[in-house]
């Protein structure tokens, strides 16, 4: 293991209830949870801070909010950044808001008609070239809704339209538990389902280009898969998928290579399990979360194990692995119900995060059912 992780900061009862999902945009760190609740950390603020004195929060939705998709982009011909926020919440509906110029007072919801229910992981889709955008949403029926996403400004005024473009089919009706989306020019997107298999498609297309089905090495009694694909993430470049799987009580990570539809390897640690034959997993439990670095040469994964792990990609072996606990939080003080569970992971990019090393270091920050958020960065560099 070949790097170090610093903790900088952290927040204790950062939220009312169990935080599910993180996103890091230029100026904040984006934590979602149970509560209903979406909470706003300044990234910009010293390297040794309290969190809690620097962040906004905005309800959004009384029954909670388990994804969060954003995306920011600064409009062609303007100096106005926008960043765009789906907040996908426990009743199937996507709550849309926005704001201008990293300025949380200009926070507003927009009136988007057709996402009110049935809706399960949100994704949107920056076109590198400054083309069409889109907004990509996986439905609780078995298909996944794709939308032309058009953002522009008149007379001071932004105007966002969500329109929709077609449906990509599913697979046998199963539910699709999980999305990912490329940031590449070829519009890919894959999704995952409960049955085991995951589908890549050309989403602008609406075509599908290979099925990636299960790789789980125990076969189970029951006639339902137990290697549900939880999390999906595409590289930066766009050449590798990143499918985080159930196995029995464990996770698995595959790696899938986008363009020739070949399982390129899998990332595990050694095990000494009688329940499999080869190498190990990549978690002792369920995989919550997963997150390439900006270059695309590692990964981070987190989950049930209450752990989180760096893989080098070159490798296959793991760089770094961080242990969290109740006790790395600043108040100790917490419900019997409260586990150290790693419920989602992001890299931060280099000079995002503010403080020594921010301007140099990559950061993680890790969000977990004990209701803290805890931010990193690698050693060294400064």
């Amino acid at each position: 293991m070949g790097k170090q992780y610093i903790s900088t900061v952290s927040a204790s009862h950062a939220h009312k209830s169990d935080i599910l999902g993180v996103a890091i945009t230029n100026k904040y760190t984006i934590s979602i949870s149970s509560d209903g609740y979406a909470h706003f950390w300044d990234n910009k603020q010293d390297e040794v801070h309290n969190p809690k004195q620097f962040v906004k929060s905005d309800f959004i939705n009384k029954i909670g909010i388990h994804h969060i998709a954003t995306y920011e982009n600064v409009l062609a011909g303007s100096t106005t950044k926008v960043t765009l926020l789906a907040f996908a919440c426990f009743d199937g509906s996507i709550i849309f808001k926005y704001y201008v110029n990293d300025d949380f007072d200009t926070l507003k919801q927009l009136s988007i008609d057709g996402f009110n229910g049935g809706f399960w992981v949100p994704k949107f889709y920056r076109n590198p070239e400054s083309k069409q955008d889109y907004f990509i949403a996986t439905q609780t029926k078995g298909t996944t809704s794709v939308n032309l996403l058009n953002i522009k400004e008149e007379n001071e005024t932004i105007e966002i339209t969500i329109v929709k473009s077609g449906e990509l089919p599913g697979s046998n009706s199963s539910f699709p538990n999980s999305l990912g989306v490329s940031s590449t020019i070829d519009k890919k997107a894959a999704v995952g389902y409960v049955n085991g298999d995951v589908l890549l498609y050309d989403f602008e297309n609406l075509k599908l280009i290979y099925t990636f089905h299960s790789t789980d090495l125990v076969l189970s009694h029951k006639s339902k898969s137990s290697s549900i694909p939880r999390v999906i993430e595409f590289s930066p470049g766009g050449t590798l998928l990143a499918v985080a799987r159930d196995n029995q009580a464990a996770g698995s990570i595959t790696l899938y290579d986008v363009k020739f539809g070949e399982n390129v390897g899998t990332l595990a640690t050694p095990s000494h399990s009688a329940k499999t034959t080869v190498g190990g997993f990549a978690h002792q439990g369920w995989i919550m979360g997963l997150s390439f670095d900006e270059e695309g040469k590692n990964l981070a994964s987190c989950g049930f194990d209450k752990c989180i792990r760096v893989w080098n990609l070159e490798t296959g072996e793991r760089e770094a692995t961080i242990n969290i606990s109740i006790t790395d939080l600043d108040n100790t003080d917490h419900d019997d119900h409260d586990e150290s569970v790693a419920s989602g992971v992001s890299f931060i990019k280099k000079g995002v995060r503010g403080g020594a090393g921010g301007d140099s270091n990559e950061g993680l920050c890790v969000v977990s059912f004990d209701r803290g958020i805890r931010w990193y960065r690698e050693a060294g560099g400064i």
